[in-house]
């Protein structure tokens, strides 16, 4: 982990991480640093991170990957939503690789 921008988009090495199927709020928003020092806890930079890039969207969004980021074994985009600093993405549903799986609560 190199950078946290905010809760929902980090850097690893040189490559742009917005994470699959999860919304935290954007800076100036209520709970904007909420979600961000949720994502810096729980990935550290300096803490190695596994992505896994979204293979329903290699198009990737604004030149970043989308991904699920595991951090110490931890995946940051379930954890996020479960700690209520994120809200699912449902649009993404229906492209998304990870949306059958349980954390996502796409329908």
């Amino acid at each position: 982990m190199t950078y946290i921008v905010d809760g929902d988009t980090l850097d690893v090495g040189a490559t742009r991480i917005r994470l699959a199927l999860v919304n935290s709020p954007e800076v100036g928003q209520p709970g904007y640093t909420e979600a961000k020092q949720f994502t810096t806890q729980t990935c550290p930079v300096g803490s190695s991170a596994l992505v896994d890039e979204d293979d329903g969207q290699t198009g990737g969004s604004y030149g970043r990957m989308i991904a699920v980021v595991y951090c110490g074994g931890v995946n940051l985009n379930a954890a996020l939503l479960s700690s209520g600093d994120a809200v699912l993405v449902t649009y993404y549903c229906s492209v998304s690789e990870f949306a059958d799986e349980a954390w996502t609560g796409c329908p």
